[in-house]
């Protein structure tokens, strides 16, 4: 039913989550992996995580890899929390104008089915331009607090600066080729939580 919807519109209502927040978050992630091999990640609606619940940030994160659509009551938003959800927004339109990310997503190597125990994540390479895109990386209550990240479909030749959050912090500039082969470290020191990054082909000059 699914496939047939997705002949007559560009976005489907996937699914409803509910429930404590993190795991909500989780199931998300889930709905993400196992849906996207089958329909563009971005026709992915993912409904009921809220601008004013708990946890809103990991959630948009989370939304990240599908279509970052959230609900809730922006006025319940203190004014630094509206400020936090103005620069991930604007960060990820930005990516998305540089990028045309969200016409792609891959899983990452050596990240599985997103559950708990484990660490799981998201790349949204373009793979035409080859110019970047986004990555999400997320621990669910994993033993370990940090893993190694490797990006492929990028040009092994060119050189990638890999910024972290809207803040943009730079966490490293490898090649294509080293990101494919040797990747990046990312640690989250609270047992749930995710992080944004943003690779991006270092222009010659």
């Amino acid at each position: 039913m699914i496939l047939s919807l997705r002949q007559h519109a560009d976005g489907n209502w996937l699914s409803n989550v509910g429930g404590w927040a993190q795991s909500a978050n989780l199931r998300v992630r889930n709905l993400g992996w196992g849906r996207s091999p089958a329909l563009p990640a971005t026709s992915l609606v993912i409904g009921n995580l809220t601008m004013d619940g708990h946890d809103h940030i990991l959630a948009l994160k989370s939304l990240a890899g599908t279509l970052p659509i959230m609900l809730g009551d922006p006025r319940k938003l203190s004014s630094e929390e509206r400020k936090e959800f103005r620069r991930y927004a604007d960060w990820l339109m930005a990516l998305e104008r540089q990028h045309r990310f969200m016409s792609f997503r891959q899983d990452l190597p050596g990240f599985g089915e997103p559950a708990t125990g484990f660490w799981d994540g998201f790349a949204r390479i373009n793979v035409d331009t080859q110019s970047g895109g986004l990555v999400g990386v997320f621990r669910e209550h994993a033993a370990e607090s940090s893993r190694t990240v490797t990006v492929r479909d990028l040009d092994p030749d060119a050189t990638y600066d890999i910024l972290c959050g809207p803040d943009r912090r730079k966490v490293a500039t490898l090649t294509g080729r080293e990101l494919e082969e040797q990747g990046f470290r990312v640690q989250l020191h609270k047992p749930v939580d995710g992080e944004l990054y943003e690779i991006t082909r270092v222009q010659e000059r």
